[in-house]
């Protein structure tokens, strides 16, 4: 029963990562802060306690991309196919080469800790509501 509830659950969590950058830029912008316990908006909840755990110095590159993800992943894209033109013209390489694609994998990085912050502020709302749930019988 318990795996049903956190499967259902699971499903219902589930965004677009573009989505989750955009909801936190515009959290980012305004400064939101951490909602009411009593509130039922569960996206408020997830994006206060996502925002929570991207403070600090650490998280910086991951607040940062969360702002300027699509004008990133632009950037890495003419970066890859620049690199992979002036190493194809300079003669390294006779033909299309992964070089190219290594811009993309810092992005790749900073781009997964934010989806596991988001990913894993959604499974703490679901224990939370979980846990108040029980309580309640």
């Amino acid at each position: 029963m318990d795996e049903v509830r956190m499967a259902a659950g699971t499903a219902t969590v589930v965004h677009a990562t573009e989505t989750q950058a955009r909801t936190l830029e515009a959290d980012l912008r305004q400064g939101a802060a951490v909602p009411a316990e009593d509130t039922v908006d569960r996206d408020a909840i997830v994006r206060a306690a996502t925002l929570e755990a991207l403070s600090g110095p650490w998280n910086a590159p991951v607040r940062f991309l969360g702002r300027h993800r699509t004008a990133a992943w632009t950037i890495c894209g003419i970066l890859c196919v620049l690199t992979n033109t002036v190493l194809r013209q300079t003669g390294v390489v006779d033909s299309f080469s992964l070089w190219g694609a290594l811009w993309a994998v810092p992005l790749l990085i900073v781009d997964r800790r934010f989806t596991a912050v988001r990913k894993e502020a959604e499974a703490r709302h679901i224990a939370a509501l979980e846990a108040s749930f029980a309580d309640r019988r």
